[in-house]
């Protein structure tokens, strides 16, 4: 066999240890969100609220992060997604299918004003995708694993645009400026 068939061998090779590495890590996230998604309904059913109560808290916490400063903006939000109100809502069952609709449409709205515009189809498309899954009459239990996916996916895409190359580069800009 000569050289070049010898790297051309170990290239291929390569490329199909990568291929099933990503499969393989791509079939092991599915496990993880099913089992996420499950365990979260299964605790919803139960009307057991500590861990959605947990999960409301952090994104009222992540959305201030993205503004750290703006005192005004975290005392709107606070105020919109009150914590205690919402495990009060929840324990005594008067948390309601427009309720639901009220938050997600709320939480979405701060994360388009907070996102870059590039991302504006994402997030409606996002959004679009749980209003779907209302119609079709998808119960809470059901609901709010995809809300939280989609709501922590889209904070995950601004703390990385945030966190470009492109944005340190504007950050350090403005710096000079004051």
């Amino acid at each position: 066999m000569s050289r070049t068939h010898k790297y051309i061998n170990i290239y291929i090779n390569k490329m199909a240890t990568e291929k099933q590495m990503e499969k393989l890590q791509n079939q092991v996230r599915e496990t993880y969100y099913k089992a996420y998604a499950d365990a979260l309904e299964k605790e919803l059913n139960e009307d057991k609220f500590d861990w959605v109560c947990n999960l409301h808290r952090e994104i009222v916490i992540r959305l201030c992060k993205i503004v750290p400063r703006r005192t005004d903006i975290h005392d709107k939000i606070a105020e919109n997604m009150d914590p205690i109100i919402f495990r009060q809502m929840l324990e005594n069952k008067c948390f309601k299918p427009e309720d639901f609709v009220k938050l997600v449409t709320y939480v979405f709205d701060w994360i388009k004003k907070l996102c870059s515009p590039a991302r504006d189809k994402e997030v409606e498309a996002s959004l679009q995708e749980l209003f779907e899954s209302m119609k079709k009459g998808s119960t809470l239990g059901l609901l709010v694993p995809q809300f939280i996916f989609a709501v922590h996916h889209q904070l995950d895409l601004i703390d990385e645009d945030m966190g470009s190359d492109k944005s340190v580069e504007l950050k350090k800009l403005l710096e000079r400026k004051k």
